[in-house]
């Protein structure tokens, strides 16, 4: 009985010593690869800017195909104009997704201007346009504006965001409940690039 109190706690109980090193194991591998993706991510941030202006192509700011679950069909990312004062280029992709008896569709589309003031200018010009008789206001944060217009069954969801010289602009449609959240999915990989 003696030997038995000389022992460590941890000697005493091999099985609950092995989970407890198993599990601070697992939360150290979590803090570095937190701490991976923040530099990371930081530095995507970085280098899609330059003098306060976002000087990456529009089509690496439309969501990408690793970005993209699976269940997802992706099309191809299209160029776009518009006649805008300070339009430099813009892109735009389809994405949707057809499940048993409902579907979506979305949207998006990135637009980059030569500085913040044109920019301001088009998101202005853009969400006047945005019909918002009767319908619920998408609250995406500032800078961004979105509604929801909800029918029998289905839905559809609409929104800008503002971010320096380039629009993100989403539109998801969608035979279920889900129209909204698709949206503002997508709304957030864009906006997470600037």
């Amino acid at each position: 009985m003696s030997e038995e109190k000389k022992k460590s706690w941890f000697r005493r109980h091999p099985v609950l010593t092995g989970i407890l090193g198993f599990f601070a194991f697992i939360i150290v591998i979590g803090i570095f690869q937190g701490i991976s993706d923040g530099i990371t991510g930081d530095a995507i941030k970085d280098s899609n800017s330059q003098n306060g202006l976002i000087i990456a192509n529009s089509n690496t700011l439309v969501p990408q195909d690793s970005e993209i679950d699976r269940i997802w069909r992706i099309n191809d990312i299209e160029s776009i104009n518009v006649d805008s004062t300070g339009f430099i280029e813009g892109a735009e992709r389809k994405i949707s997704k057809a499940e048993s008896l409902e579907g979506s569709s979305v949207i998006t589309k990135a637009y980059r201007f030569d500085n913040p003031v044109n920019a301001e200018q088009f998101y202005s010009q853009e969400k006047q346009e945005i019909d918002i008789r009767g319908v619920n206001e998408w609250n995406l944060g500032s800078n961004c504006f979105g509604i929801e217009i909800d029918s029998f069954l289905s839905g559809s969801a609409e929104g800008l965001c503002l971010r320096n010289n380039v629009v993100f602009y989403i539109r998801s449609a969608s035979t279920s409940y889900n129209y909204a959240s698709d949206g503002k999915s997508f709304m957030k990989i864009m906006l997470d690039k600037v």
